[in-house]
């Protein structure tokens, strides 16, 4: 939500105020007392004006900070009785249904979603890039884990970005090896009912019909415009020939190249992309951009399967998530810490109370943060004794005892931080629970907006910036701290992610909640602030992510908060010692599915006007 957009939000109470003093005074006799009961009220508005937009070290804000909850966002809490998928695509949310109606699987409804999301919402996931996947099965009470991450080409070095970081954002040397397709074929094999062309049919319609561009991804357009104007393929999309100018909200988008590799993906298979003619295409344009993918980084790219990080919390629910190279691990550890303070709607019942429990979870997240330094991808590091800690109780209670209730530290090394992680972007997350009880959560990305900003012009597909996801030990950040060791650079290695795809069961093998986000780092708060409004504080599923955040990841040493936390609340925070800052835009994007007696409650994140469809 832009500025001017807050304004007008809050112009309308103003307005009323004056319009109904004015109608209390409508005659001559009290004209004048009505004129000054009006200056009366321009001048409380104003100082009420001047101290919020004060609140946040002496930094204008404007709006200033709300003294009073927001109303419920437009977003619509969505209720099914058998199934559902949430996605940030309406098309592709209806998508995935019809899939599950046709007796598909959860996965298969999953990838058809994702096939439909690489169109849509092309600026944050697609072919060029990777996933996260954590599945549940009721029927055998288990849970699996697929890795299709992006890695490094056997070309790639340490110092192959000649001292300009920005190279490894933007351009040919930023793109890892994709491993989306290559995921949604594992899956697929494993866990897949219906045929593989089946699920790839829907999109191809999208394509030949073109699709309405959101104002999410005119957003996206609009931050990215110097690369949209640079690539070849981007140009001929996005901007509006007439005139040379980015295509708007609304407008009809085709991307004819794309259509045309998903007609052979179809027919041939994943192989078409990894050892055929696809993917020599695909390299060919690649090279030719200045990259360092070949033939054979493809053809040896694979994903690999592995258990998720399992939480057992206090309530009796098993939280299954994404371990290494995935954040779950920062997740669990989150709510591990929080566990302990049996947090409940008297947490968040007054002004005090919330202070308090927002403190706490601050300092759960720093503490939390902190450990990220120590994973990285686990064929390369021994992530093992983090991952243990972070399920670890009597881990968590060791940190929690080390919160202080009436102050936080501004110091890195007392919460153990000594190198920094480099900060991953833009994503998009799916969660989908199947009539037969069984769960998926995938959460996919090509990481900055449009990824890299080039295009393979032969095939259509955006080349992801995976390769700034890695650390780099050479470069210092704005906070003198080094690279994570854990996470540099390496041949055929996978970066370091934020995405915790994230599914929790109860005793009697209840998919109690299907989560993940989108927001770089700020998905693993994002999600437990979600899971610990309407776990905890007893939120519905709806206003759980319609509530403002707040998040800190230690680096930088700031508490970042969404518009609507309330002006008392960010003050009583501020006295704590915690530095605070408003964040202007969208902080992250949650979509999640819920379940409680037998109802699915659903709902997709006002931020970015996704949706959830279901049966």
């Amino acid at each position: 939500m832009s500025t001017r957009e807050r304004n007008v939000r809050y112009q309308p109470v103003q307005n009323a105020v004056l319009s109904n003093i004015l109608r209390k005074y409508s005659s001559r006799t009290y004209f004048f007392m009505a004129i000054g009961t009006v200056i009366l009220v321009l001048a409380a508005i104003g100082i009420i004006h001047i101290t919020s937009a004060l609140s946040t070290g002496g930094k204008r804000l404007e709006p200033p900070d709300p003294h009073d909850p927001l109303p419920a966002s437009p977003s619509i809490l969505r209720k099914f009785k058998s199934g559902a998928v949430c996605s940030d695509g309406p098309p592709c949310s209806t998508i995935g249904s019809e899939i599950l109606r046709q007796n598909g699987s959860a996965v298969d409804a999953a990838i058809a979603t994702l096939f439909c999301n690489g169109i849509v919402n092309c600026h944050s996931m697609g072919l060029g890039g990777g996933f996260l996947m954590t599945i549940y099965e009721k029927s055998t009470d288990t849970s699996y884990f697929l890795n299709a991450r992006e890695r490094a080409p056997d070309a790639a070095t340490p110092d192959m970005y000649q001292g300009n970081p920005d190279l490894s954002k933007r351009g040919p040397l930023a793109v890892g090896v994709p491993g989306e397709l290559a995921g949604y074929w594992a899956a697929h094999q494993r866990f897949g009912r219906l045929p593989w062309a089946k699920l790839i049919e829907p999109s191809l319609r999208i394509c030949a019909d073109g699709y309405n561009m959101s104002q999410h991804q005119q957003n996206a357009l609009e931050i990215s415009e110097k690369y949209i104007h640079e690539d070849e393929v981007l140009r001929e999309i996005f901007l509006d020939p007439s005139d040379g100018k980015l295509r708007r909200a609304g407008s009809k988008i085709i991307q004819h190249q794309i259509c045309h590799t998903l007609e052979i993906i179809s027919k041939e298979g994943v192989d078409a992309f990894y050892r055929g003619k696809l993917g020599k295409m695909f390299v060919e344009d690649v090279q030719n951009l200045g990259g360092i993918i070949t033939g054979k980084d493809l053809a040896n790219y694979s994903v690999s399967w592995s258990d998720p990080i399992k939480f057992k919390m206090k309530d009796g629910l098993m939280l299954h998530t994404a371990p290494p190279p995935g954040s779950g691990a920062i997740l669990a550890l989150i709510l591990n810490i929080l566990s302990g303070y049996n947090f409940s709607r008297e947490s968040v019942a007054t002004t005090e109370d919330t202070i308090l429990t927002y403190h706490r979870m601050v300092e759960a997240f720093k503490y939390s943060f902190a450990t990220r330094t120590q994973l990285g991808d686990p064929n390369f590091i021994d992530t093992k004794e983090t991952v243990l800690n972070s399920t670890s109780e009597s881990y968590g209670n060791a940190l929690r005892e080390r919160i202080d209730d009436h102050m936080t530290s501004n110091d890195y090394k007392h919460y153990g931080g000594v190198f920094y992680n480099s900060e991953d972007h833009g994503t998009a997350h799916v969660s989908v629970v199947s009539p037969q009880g069984d769960a998926v959560s995938v959460t996919s990305t090509i990481n900055l907006y449009f990824g890299s900003g080039v295009t393979s012009k032969s095939t259509g597909i955006i080349l992801n910036s995976g390769m700034d996801d890695f650390s780099s030990s050479q470069f210092k950040n704005f906070f003198g701290l080094l690279g994570s060791p854990a996470n540099k650079m390496e041949p055929g290695k996978q970066p370091l992610s934020s995405m915790s795809p994230t599914i929790l069961v109860d005793s009697k093998r209840n998919v109690r909640l299907v989560i993940g986000a989108a927001g770089g780092t700020k998905i693993p708060s994002a999600i437990s602030y979600v899971i610990a409004r309407h776990l905890w504080f007893g939120d519905d599923i709806k206003t759980a992510t319609d509530s403002s955040r707040i998040h800190h990841q230690l680096y930088p040493m700031t508490l970042y908060y969404e518009y609507g936390v309330l002006a008392d609340i960010v003050d009583g925070l501020q006295k704590k010692g915690h530095e605070v800052s408003r964040y202007r835009n969208r902080i992250s994007v949650v979509c999640a599915i819920a379940q409680q007696n037998g109802t699915i409650l659903a709902n997709a994140d006002y931020r970015k006007k996704g949706d959830v469809r279901g049966f």
